[in-house]
């Protein structure tokens, strides 16, 4: 059983959990001010209705904001993605972020590399929206791995046959034409 507490995630439900995305920038100055993704924390203490901006810090050296409000969702038919992205050097988790009018708003959190590459590459996205990816915490590693352990069904390999060229097929079928004459 997942223990639970202030740091880390419910990890009861297997389908969804709540996250939130901490982001920061360099400097007090807007016109130079470089936004980052720095990372993510998962729990239903970061759940909310709609997704809102938390101030962590303020000062010279720069911001840093949570935004809490997002969900990670797994779907049983994507657990290929899920064991690809655990089983590289570095799991990722992916933001899609809005970097419209010079501010920096986290839309969207996946798990899955096909889906952030097809929000990315999608011509329904706005130009203005980019995909980051940031280190997947250790709570949110487990809660993938369980559910690839628990819905993952290997795919069925495809027997295949004797490959045949279709011009030797012809020529089989040619000969035995001319034997019917």
């Amino acid at each position: 059983m997942a223990e639970t507490g202030p740091h880390t995630a419910d990890l009861t439900d297997q389908t969804h959990l709540s996250v939130g995305v901490i982001v920061g920038h360099v400097g007090t100055d807007p016109a130079s001010r470089r936004w980052k993704a720095l990372g993510l924390v998962a729990g239903e203490q970061f759940a909310s209705p709609a997704p809102e901006r938390r101030p962590m810090r303020t000062g010279p050296e720069g911001d840093l904001f949570l935004w809490t409000g997002f969900t990670c969702r797994l779907h049983p038919a994507h657990t290929d993605d899920y064991a690809y992205n655990l089983q590289s050097d570095t799991p990722g988790v992916y933001i899609i972020v809005r970097t419209a009018d010079r501010s920096f708003r986290p839309c969207s959190v996946t798990l899955s590399l096909d889906e952030a590459q097809n929000t990315d590459a999608t011509d329904l996205r706005s130009a203005d929206d980019t995909v980051l990816t940031v280190p997947m915490p250790p709570e949110v590693y487990r809660w993938v791995e369980r559910f690839i352990l628990d819905h993952h069904v290997p795919k069925r390999r495809k027997a295949r046959g004797k490959k045949r060229s279709k011009a030797l097929f012809d020529a089989e079928v040619g000969d035995y034409a001319e034997d019917a004459k």
